[in-house]
C-alpha cells in the first residue's frame, strides 16, 4: 500500500527506483524485529528455567532414593551404613556432618561404584562428643542433587579410666566415670575373669587368677568403647 501511494503521478523509472529503496528499507527493520522477538523469546525462557529447575530437585529429594540410612556408635566411632534404589556408576556420595543439624561439613566423598549390592558405609573416627548430626548427598554429572534425611547420633566422651596396682596380688582397684564390663584373658583368648563394675571407684578380687601376663578388656557400656590394657599378676 505504502509503495503504491507513491506510484501515483510517476514515471516507470522513478517507480522502480523508488520502490527498491523502500525494499532494502523495509526488510532489514523486518529482520531487526524477527531478531528482538527472538531475543525476547530466549529471556523470557531463562528467567523461567530457575523456577522449573526447583520444582524438579524438590520432586526429586521427595523421592524415596534411599532405602535407608543408619548410623550406629561402635567402639567410639560413627559407622554410617546406607542403600540407594537407583544410582549411576559416576555418581558421587558426599557425606557431611554437623555438630548443630544446621551447618554440615563435608566429611567424604564416595564413588558410587563402590557399594557392594547397593549398600555403602563408611566409618567415622573422630565423632567428638554430644549430638552429632549425619547426612549424605548425591550428585552426578547431570548436576542435579538428592539429599537423605538428616540422621544424628548421641555420642558419649570416653569413660576415664584406671586401674592399679599393676602388677596386682589380689585386689585391683578401678576407677571409671562410666560403668564398665571387665574381662580379663590371657595370651589365646581365653576368658579368665569377667564382672560388670558401676562407674566410680571399684575394688575387684581377681585372686583367682595365676601368675603370669594378661590382657584386662573394659568395655564402656554408655559407649561401647573397649579398651584394652596389660595387667600382671604376681603370686
Amino acid at each position: 500500500m505504502y509503495c503504491y501511494e507513491k506510484w501515483i503521478g510517476v514515471g516507470m523509472g522513478e517507480r522502480h527506483g523508488f520502490c527498491s529503496q523502500v525494499i532494502h528499507i523495509y526488510y532489514p527493520m523486518k529482520e531487526l524485529q524477527l531478531w528482538l522477538a527472538s531475543a525476547l523469546f530466549c529471556c523470557a525462557l531463562m528467567a523461567q528455567s530457575p523456577d522449573e529447575s526447583l520444582v524438579s530437585a524438590v520432586q526429586a529429594e521427595s523421592n524415596p532414593v534411599f532405602s535407608f540410612f543408619t548410623v550406629m556408635a561402635q567402639n567410639g566411632h560413627a559407622v554410617l551404613r546406607w542403600s540407594v534404589s537407583s544410582v549411576k556408576p559416576e555418581d558421587f556420595f558426599i557425606v557431611e556432618k554437623s555438630s548443630d543439624a544446621l551447618h554440615f561439613n563435608m566429611l567424604s566423598a564416595m564413588d558410587a561404584s563402590l557399594g557392594m549390592d547397593s549398600v555403602f558405609s563408611l566409618e567415622d573416627n573422630s565423632v567428638g562428643a554430644g549430638t552429632v548430626s549425619y547426612r549424605i548427598r548425591i550428585t552426578g554429572k547431570d548436576g542435579k542433587e538428592l539429599c537423605s534425611k538428616t540422621v544424628n547420633m548421641n555420642s558419649a566422651t570416653a569413660a576415664d579410666f584406671k586401674f592399679y596396682p599393676n602388677p596386682v596380688d589380689k585386689l585391683l582397684i578401678i576407677r571409671s566415670s562410666h560403668p564398665l564390663t571387665i574381662q580379663v584373658t590371657d595370651a589365646n583368648g581365653m576368658v579368665w575373669f569377667g564382672q560388670d563394675v558401676e562407674a566410680g571407684m571399684q575394688i575387684v578380687n581377681v585372686s583367682v587368677l595365676q601368675k603370669g601376663n594378661y590382657i584386662l578388656k573394659a568395655t564402656d557400656k554408655a559407649t561401647n568403647t573397649v579398651i584394652s590394657e596389660q595387667l600382671v599378676k604376681n603370686n
